[in-house]
């Protein structure tokens, strides 16, 4: 993750960044007081109207309005583009914002992709943003993504928490000091008006890629323009460079359909306007392609003699024709798509329930040939593109045709109702996977293997136990507990372990009556109702749009899992084992006493690494911890 100075982090609202106590916003909590949530398309957008207040407020320096989108206290992390972390009052960040945001000409916020989850009064979304600032024609943008959390506080969504994450920066980094020394002199820029004609040469052009007509499009550019991409990805042009290299471009997506949305901002340049505006298109083969933008338009008498275009490089790779992620996962750990690996989806039946799946071939696949294979799945309420995708596409790199797949209730599989962990449903899922690998024409039965990470383990143990079908158990990072570790942990909850447990039953009860589930949410920083609370980035992993969170990973937990989780019993499935079994773990992992505890039950063949180098979220996703571990992993299957 790439750093800048600390000018910039005050300019992001770090500066007097004070570390607070967090009680205000956790009062009288307890394991009973869960509410039932839908995803209510109504609450979801006035969530996503709080956080693009919050932008265009500031963008318009409207800081009242800015305040009113905040709790009384605002955890608010930075700590990736070199700042401080910790709780805030609304008029400590407006503060900080104001000795810096005022001194340049315009900041442009574009927030989009947004993921919200709801569960009661509390709320999560990750969305990305492209900030631009400009100053004496110059400008800084950064490609960011944000983590942020709401209260519900008497009938208004309030912002909570928010965690940027900086992806990529482009421009002048000097211009956060130049603003703040404006300021500091009382130079402090008002906006500038716009003038209709200039702002019409820009709208010829939009209307001409609406109207798909090349000769206006052309027509809009200078004989020299040059269009600039920064935040392209590869294999996508950063610069085109003359009217021809322009054309080259856009004579290709001429047969889209394209729709744009478009606002115009002034700077102190009066040929200078920047364009925040959305784009509607569908490529030729029917598929949507929809990415946010910021433009900078350099105008030259009625012409465009310069543009400046920042986008989304993930949406684009996502909906682009001819391109795709860099990686088979959520994170660069994963395989290169380019690596000679390839990926097909899949859909198999679990008990009457369609999955969904992917299936990883190996480089030069021969249909002729039988490969060994293994299932691999992920932590507890993980998706398939999370760590499964990741550690499958390495092991197909070896040679291997692995498969991943959501479990019933999760991700793109059906099953109601959703969010559901319980390890009944899942070991049958795995069970069912082993089925439908078994039909398949290149797998050796005589080596399928089943790959655990993290929660999975203990499913993953029990099929193994019930299935001689698979030939052999590998973990890595595995989190295996009993009843007595699972109360250890739980019981420092509100309401302790009893207290969940009552929740599940009435919650189970409830669905039997009613058909509607309750849920907390799955991982939260200020929520102890959530599954997965502990304060200041110990569940990042899980928020963080940088590296599993966003759209596909609903961060919910459905309240009735309480029981089957707290009740699982992981360790005992070593005693009934027969098969090898390998496994990849850390001292500083998930309760790597439980792992000890089920080693030393195998009678069969067995051996286990410790990569006491690493936590338990760093073999979910670093590429030096996934690495290492996979390494283990090849060097004993091979």
């Amino acid at each position: 993750m790439k750093k800048i100075g600390i000018v910039v982090a005050i300019l992001i609202g770090i500066m007097a960044c004070k570390n607070g106590n967090q009680d205000n916003n956790l009062k009288n909590e307890t394991a009973m007081n869960t509410i039932e949530v839908k995803q209510n398309d109504t609450e979801q957008k006035a969530i996503r109207a709080v956080a693009k207040t919050l932008f265009e407020a500031t963008d318009n320096r409207d800081w009242n309005a800015v305040k009113e989108t905040m709790t009384d206290s605002v955890y608010v992390d930075y700590t990736s583009l070199g700042g401080d972390a910790g709780f805030k009052s609304p008029d400590d960040i407006v503060g900080g914002w104001q000795q810096v945001l005022p001194g340049f000409e315009r900041t442009v916020h574009q927030v989009h992709n947004f993921a919200i989850w709801i569960a009661g009064n509390r709320a999560t979304a990750t969305l990305d943003g492209i900030a631009t600032h400009f100053l004496d024609d110059k400008e800084w943008t950064v490609f960011v993504g944000y983590d942020t959390e709401y209260i519900n506080e008497n009938g208004k969504w309030k912002l909570a928490r928010i965690d940027a994450s900086l992806f990529e920066q482009s421009g002048d980094t000097s211009l956060p000091a130049l603003a703040m020394q404006r300021v500091k002199d009382g130079r402090v820029i008002a906006f500038a008006k716009a003038e209709q004609d200039k702002t019409a040469v820009i709208d010829n052009f939009f209307k001409a890629l609406e109207e798909r007509k090349l000769e206006d499009v052309l027509a809009s550019f200078t004989d020299d323009a040059k269009q600039e991409m920064p935040l392209s990805p590869e294999n996508f042009p950063k610069v085109l460079d003359g009217v021809s290299e322009i054309k080259n471009q856009y004579t290709g997506v001429m047969n889209y359909v394209q729709e744009y949305d478009v606002e115009y901002l002034t700077t102190q340049n009066p040929n200078v306007y920047i364009a925040k505006y959305k784009g509607t298109v569908t490529t030729n083969e029917g598929k949507p392609y929809n990415n946010s933008y910021v433009g900078i338009f350099t105008l030259k008498g009625d012409k465009i003699s310069n543009f400046v275009e920042y986008f989304n490089p993930n949406v684009l790779l996502s909906g682009w024709p001819g391109l795709q992620p860099v990686h088979y996962s959520m994170h660069d750990a994963g395989a290169r798509t380019d690596s000679g690996v390839s990926l097909k989806e899949v859909n198999f039946n679990s008990n009457g329930v369609n999955l969904r799946g992917h299936l990883f071939l190996p480089p030069n696949f021969d249909e002729s040939k039988k490969y060994p294979s293994a299932i691999v799945t992920g932590s507890w309420t993980s998706i398939k593109e999370q760590m499964p995708d990741e550690y499958a596409s390495i092991l197909a790199k070896d040679g291997f045709i692995t498969l991943t797949f959501d479990f019933t209730g999760f991700g793109e599989s059906e099953g109601q109702p959703r969010q559901v962990e319980d390890y009944n449903l899942k070991i049958a899922d795995i069970k069912s996977a082993v089925d439908f690998l078994e039909t398949h024409p290149n797998i050796d039965m005589d080596e399928l293997s089943a790959l655990g990470v993290c929660a999975s383990s203990g499913y993953m143990a029990h099929a193994t136990a019930q299935d001689e079908r698979i030939t052999r158990l590998i973990l890595v990072a595995p989190w295996l507990h009993n009843a007595e570790i699972a109360k250890s942990i739980y019981d420092m909850r509100p309401g302790g372990t009893d207290g969940l447990l009552k929740a599940a039953e009435e919650a189970k009860k409830r669905f039997a009556e009613t058909g509607e589930m309750e849920y907390v949410l799955a991982a939260s920083e200020l929520d102890p109702l959530s599954a997965m609370y502990v304060p200041h980035g110990a569940f990042d992993y899980y928020l963080n749009p940088g590296k599993a969170a966003g759209p596909k990973y609903d961060n919910r937990f459905a309240v009735s899992s309480w029981k089957p989780w707290l009740t699982f019993d992981g360790i005992s499935a070593g005693k009934e084992i027969k098969q090898p079994v390998f496994i990849v773990h850390s001292e500083s992992g998930a309760v790597p006493q439980g792992a000890k505890q089920f080693y030393e039950l195998l009678d069969g063949k067995k051996e286990i690494k410790w990569l006491n180098d690493y936590n338990q979220q760093q073999l979910y996703y670093e590429e030096d911890a996934v690495s290492a571990a996979m390494n283990e992993v090849v060097n004993y299957l091979k």
